[in-house]
């Protein structure tokens, strides 16, 4: 799946929000303690289990019963939540921000962080109001989201002290290890983050995907789609454009070892740009065991080679 390019304009508003956030904690050290942004904005977190029909009722429950009701018909939540595959939402009302339990705990920190973000972007307030109008729209879910997910990987990674750590060094699956570690954040964040900022004028593209060995096979692998993100960064969409994830995905088996973890291969890859031109790029992937993550940097545009005619 690939990532949704924002404009210039919508980045600047969101992180002006994230900038005022930042600036009330008083510019703090990596990691960001999310219970101190809790505290700022006034909001609090709860957890449900859409597989217990009790635990989630009650969680519905609590939230009509404290003074204003949410939802026309709460129970809406529940089916919502359950046919989007929800894993978190914030209800604006309480200021509250309702995680899935089943969630891996990791994945919490990324969970909060994208929803605090829809409590400070006013022209989301339609979409978790559950405005019909607007949430039927996909595409309008779609850049919400996108949003959403860029303003939480500024948040979380603390703007520009990221930008700072990430542009100091040479793009590689070891600094996105290093980053995660020392922002607290999870390697797939890290990877997305990294792209974003490293990406602005050279051409990365960051892969989610499971191992394509069948020893090493996920249930949760999609065989017609088995990019889970494609991420591209701005130089990368604007110039490789036509570029198919599953022609990338081909690239990538080609090169990977039949490994349960750590690193699995690294190759010297071409990709063809939107002029037809060839581009050589470096490839690693790394295997978290959960799932690989692959990082592409651009090296060089190669040269064309013209044939002069002799005559005879």
């Amino acid at each position: 799946m690939q990532n949704l390019i924002l404009q210039p304009g919508i980045r600047q508003k969101i992180e002006k929000r994230v900038d005022k956030i930042l600036r009330d904690l008083g510019n703090p050290e990596p990691p960001l303690r999310l219970e101190e942004v809790r505290d700022l904005l006034r909001l609090h977190v709860g957890f449900y289990q859409t597989d217990d029909d009790g635990l989630m009722q009650r969680a519905i429950h609590n939230l009509v019963m404290a003074g204003k009701q949410i939802w026309a018909r709460p129970a809406i939540l529940l089916d919502v939540v359950r046919k989007r595959g929800i894993k978190a939402l914030v209800v604006p009302d309480r200021k509250r921000i309702l995680i899935d339990e089943t969630l891996h705990k990791a994945k919490h920190r990324w969970a909060e962080g994208h929803e605090t973000i829809h409590t400070v972007l006013e022209w989301h307030e339609p979409i978790l109001h559950g405005d019909s109008e607007v949430t039927m729209k996909q595409s309008y879910l779609d850049k919400v989201e996108a949003e959403a997910n860029y303003g939480a990987g500024q948040l979380l990674f603390l703007r520009d002290r990221f930008t700072a750590e990430a542009v100091s060094s040479a793009p590689t699956v070891e600094l996105v290890k290093s980053l995660a570690k020392s922002f607290n954040n999870t390697h797939a964040s890290t990877l997305w983050r990294l792209v974003e900022t490293a990406g602005r004028e050279r051409p990365i593209l960051g892969v989610m995907h499971y191992h394509p060995a069948p020893r090493f096979a996920s249930t949760k692998n999609d065989p017609s789609n088995p990019c889970r993100h494609f991420i591209r960064s701005d130089a990368f969409a604007s110039m490789f454009s036509a570029t198919a994830e599953l022609a990338v995905f081909e690239c990538i088996k080609s090169y990977i070892r039949p490994m349960s973890g750590g690193p699995v291969g690294s190759a010297m890859v071409v990709l063809t740009d939107d002029n037809g031109d060839e581009h050589e790029f470096s490839f690693e992937t790394f295997n978290f065991r959960h799932e690989c993550l692959t990082l592409a940097v651009h090296q060089a545009k190669r040269g064309k080679v013209v044939f002069a005619a002799q005559s005879l």
